[in-house]
């Protein structure tokens, strides 16, 4: 027997009990919802690459409002935490540089680079996600530092992990320079810097 369920699948019920469409829905829905891990407690808007709402719906539970300016203003829904991005909550936050994965799981893959702290590690959460490379930590296995003051990039390492820079062991926090290669786990990055001499975010958004 054909029959139509309530939300307008047709399917056969000597074959199913209950709409096989409405169930495979329901899966994809439950394997997406299982990706947003409760650990997983800040949420950056212009590193995770979505838009201010149905998909951030879905992890906030509902839209956030108002605007804020100034690369360090937060919101809080629940509890956690959304980065608004430098130029304000509808802006992309400007990009300071890139790390190029040129050996592992994710070769040939780019990661923007903002002002302020980037963390490395396998969250979703992170500035820079490499999901595949499970010798690299879940949250904050290094950080990657752009100061606008002093005009520099640093890597960091966090949390006690193995960070190599130019295939020496980082010890202690390090100045990065364009070309520069950062290894954690199975995976190697080039370091490119874009902000540099004349290139300054902060001096255009005065202009």
């Amino acid at each position: 027997m054909i029959k139509r369920c309530n939300n307008g699948h047709w399917y056969d019920t000597s074959v199913h009990n209950a709409c096989p469409h409405c169930k495979r829905e329901s899966e994809k829905l439950g394997i997406r919802l299982q990706d947003i891990e409760e650990d997983d407690r800040t949420v950056s808007v212009a590193g995770a690459g979505i838009s201010l709402g149905d998909e951030l719906d879905a992890i906030i539970g509902k839209k956030a409002g108002g605007g804020m300016k100034g690369r360090e203003d937060r919101s809080t829904e629940g509890d956690k935490t959304i980065s608004y991005g430098y130029f304000g909550m509808a802006a992309i936050q400007p990009v300071t540089g890139w790390l190029v994965c040129v050996t592992g799981s994710e070769r040939g893959k780019d990661y923007r680079l903002h002002m302020g702290k980037n963390f490395v590690g396998r969250s979703p959460s992170m500035d820079v996600t490499v999901v595949d490379d499970k010798k690299i930590s879940r949250d904050k296995h290094c950080s990657v530092i752009y100061d606008p003051k002093g005009e520099s990039f640093y890597v960091c390492a966090e949390g006690g992990n193995l960070v190599y820079l130019n295939d020496k062991l980082l010890a202690s926090i390090e100045k990065l320079e364009e070309d520069d290669k950062i290894t954690i786990g199975e995976t190697s990055f080039l370091f490119i810097p874009f902000c540099r001499g004349k290139r300054k975010w902060e001096e255009e958004a005065k202009e």
